[in-house]
């Protein structure tokens, strides 16, 4: 297990935190509000006198209720705005925000009324107001702390797509080559009448030309990874016999051919599935469903399991395709996505929901 350290920034904005709090309760401790009451009272001479007295409203023993802030402070930084402002959910973060304000001045005074004190009109202010500034300052740090990291997210985006650019330059073999050979297999299957030779050579080329051509930009639609899926699971089926007892389906249903989505993010998902969920001479399913809407994409692949002894490699390896999807979620689509993973002991299903 690797030891996680604390990087520079990540210093910095723990001591910013430390020195944000020790100011504050300075300010709270020494600070207080004050009220002036008039008070008449008579003397053992029986003379009136009219006493001006200067009550401190907020004793040190309010400090504890004022510690209720802390929580909610960081509620808000780390899950209000990611979750609610960030993903323009606008509405739903004020009445967060509203809600939480509420909450600490309720739970504050009923701490001072369980202490024995009397709640006046001026406490319930010294508090609403105190918790306004300290939420306000939670929603900007919480709003500029997001936006840093979605512009670290974006470098760190930019950074591996010309890193992997620059790989796949230094790796990539002539297309035209390519096509050329594999045209030729193809003249010599179908010459031989090998049809799922040539079946699987046709797929092959098209799987290859939608890798090559197809992949270079960020955004694809919907229709082509369709026909990417459908031509791998073509593939993939012809390893095997009809014979064996395999139900593979792949269902789409598609309201917009318009509608994008990075490319080969699915596929990762749909290998994961027939490289552990058949068997030869075993019972088998692979189901696979996407639903796209005007609003989202909902991709769902379910495949039977069946217990096999891992080898080493496949133990140092097994879910890389997995954990690059999510690192690929996390960068293109922050905030919009979810993804469920079902590991049961017969069943393993994934759930990808991406809000456009």
């Amino acid at each position: 297990m690797h030891d996680k350290k604390l990087t520079l920034q990540q210093y910095i904005e723990l001591l910013f935190n430390l020195v944000f709090w020790a100011a504050a309760a300075a300010i709270l401790v020494f600070t207080t509000e004050t009220g002036v009451i008039e008070n008449i009272v008579e003397d053992n001479n029986g003379i009136i006198i009219e006493e001006t007295l200067e009550m401190s409203v907020f004793q040190e023993r309010h400090f504890w209720g004022l510690l209720t802030i802390l929580p909610i402070f960081y509620l808000i930084t780390f899950y209000v705005i990611p979750n609610y402002y960030a993903t323009k959910r606008y509405l739903k973060c004020s009445v967060a925000v509203v809600l939480c304000l509420l909450l600490l001045v309720a739970t504050q005074l009923l701490i001072v009324f369980i202490q024995g004190d009397e709640i006046v009109l001026i406490m319930i202010r010294f508090f609403a107001t105190i918790n306004l500034l300290l939420l306000s300052i939670a929603i900007v740090y919480g709003i500029i702390r997001h936006q840093l990291k979605m512009e670290a997210q974006q470098a760190l985006l930019e950074k591996e797509k010309i890193a992997a650019e620059l790989q796949l330059m230094q790796s990539q073999i002539n297309p035209h080559f390519m096509f050329n050979a594999l045209n030729n297999l193809l003249a010599i299957s179908e010459r031989n009448e090998c049809k799922e030779t040539s079946e699987g050579i046709i797929k092959l080329s098209d799987l290859l030309r939608f890798m090559i051509y197809d992949t270079k930009s960020d955004q694809i639609t919907i229709q082509k990874e369709i026909e990417f899926i459908t031509n791998f699971i073509a593939l993939q089926q012809l390893k095997y016999s009809i014979e064996d007892p395999f139900d593979i389906t792949f269902s789409h249903q598609i309201e917009t051919d318009t509608l994008q989505v990075a490319p080969r993010l699915l596929i990762p998902l749909v290998e994961n599935a027939f490289k552990h969920g058949l068997r030869i001479a075993h019972p088998s399913f692979i189901i696979i469903k996407l639903k796209a809407t005007t609003d989202q994409i909902k991709f769902t692949v379910e495949n039977s399991k069946h217990p096999t002894e891992k080898t080493e490699f496949e133990n140092q390896y097994s879910g890389i395709g997995l954990e690059n999807v999510k690192k690929r979620l996390a960068l293109i689509y922050p905030g919009s996505h979810s993804l469920s993973i079902k590991d049961k002991e017969a069943i393993f299903s994934v759930t990808l929901i991406i809000k456009k």
